[in-house]
């Protein structure tokens, strides 16, 4: 259970902290190395990703784009604290406001509402999720494929409506159902909104530091820190903290030229979750199934 609550909000990399490491089922696996392996999920006639100007394509998605020169990853997101009531990072930075950290953050986010991203999750230096796929945060729109305990999941979230895939067929999850897997995957694809993680992160943070610039994939950006209130994280999302929950946790975020996303990651308890960004603002294509595509599921 924990493994799969790591895995849920590694998918966005923003909500792991308000979870406290204990919660339901998620999507999400991972890979031996640094990059994020590809999702072989089926995807029956729809787009299981974009290329550049918006054309869609149903092969898998490519790997991780942090490239091969990923900086190593910083003290701060090598530690954590040994409490279970806080995550402590070594060294958070130079002061920095942390309104004018989200202001910047946000009002890039709002020009550049479409992006790609790949994201892995492991507990204890062992990989155990990971997710690729892209959103569209402006209509809260979403394609994702997952890798959890093995299993390979698509999901997709379109004008409110999400949908599992279940090769050569898509699913709705639909509010109210009775059936059991429709009922978990609800729970589970909620948290993929990058839109929902991002406003909730927003919402947390209450300092921020500057640990100057870094590259990260040939893209130069700086490295921050932000020290995020759980439990008004939580409130965002609409969910209440589990037992142990830390009271804060510390994210490192490396904003590019234009204060867009490009890494994020944190380390709580022996559990890291890493978020690469990239392709803000390109063209995305992400349709629901066609009627012909959905299963019949009571």
């Amino acid at each position: 259970m924990r493994t799969a609550a790591i895995a849920l909000t590694a998918a966005t990399a923003l909500a792991l902290s308000a979870c406290g490491g204990d919660g339901g089922p998620g999507p999400t696996a991972g890979s031996g190395d640094d990059s994020v392996s590809n999702s072989s999920t089926p995807t029956p006639g729809g787009s299981k990703g974009s290329t550049p100007g918006g054309s869609s394509t149903s092969s898998p998605r490519s790997t991780s784009s942090s490239g091969s020169d990923e900086p190593t990853l910083s003290n701060s997101t090598k530690s954590s604290s040994t409490s279970p009531s806080s995550s402590t990072s070594t060294n958070t930075g130079k002061p920095f406001d942390p309104k004018e950290f989200t202001d910047r953050l946000e009002a890039a986010v709002d020009a550049n509402p479409t992006v790609k991203i790949d994201v892995t999750a492991k507990i204890a230096g062992q990989s155990q999720a990971s997710a690729t796929g892209v959103q569209d945060l402006e209509a809260d729109a979403l394609d994702m494929d997952v890798s959890l305990a093995g299993q390979q999941l698509g999901y997709k979230l379109v004008d409110g409506q999400y949908y599992l895939a279940q090769p050569p067929k898509w699913v709705k999850v639909t509010e109210g159902s009775t059936n059991p897997l429709i009922k978990t995957t609800l729970d589970q694809v909620k948290i993929l909104s990058m839109r929902r993680q991002l406003d909730a992160f927003v919402a947390g943070v209450h300092k921020a530091g500057n640990k100057g610039t870094e590259d990260v994939g040939g893209v130069p950006t700086t490295h921050y820190t932000a020290t995020v209130d759980t439990r008004t994280s939580l409130r965002e999302l609409g969910m209440e903290p589990a037992e142990g929950a830390p009271d804060t946790v510390i994210y490192d975020v490396w904003l590019d030229e234009d204060d867009l996303i490009r890494k994020m990651e944190f380390t709580l308890n022996g559990a890291t979750a890493r978020l690469l960004a990239s392709e803000w603002g390109e063209p995305v294509s992400i349709t629901k199934p066609k009627s012909s595509e959905l299963a019949e599921v009571p």
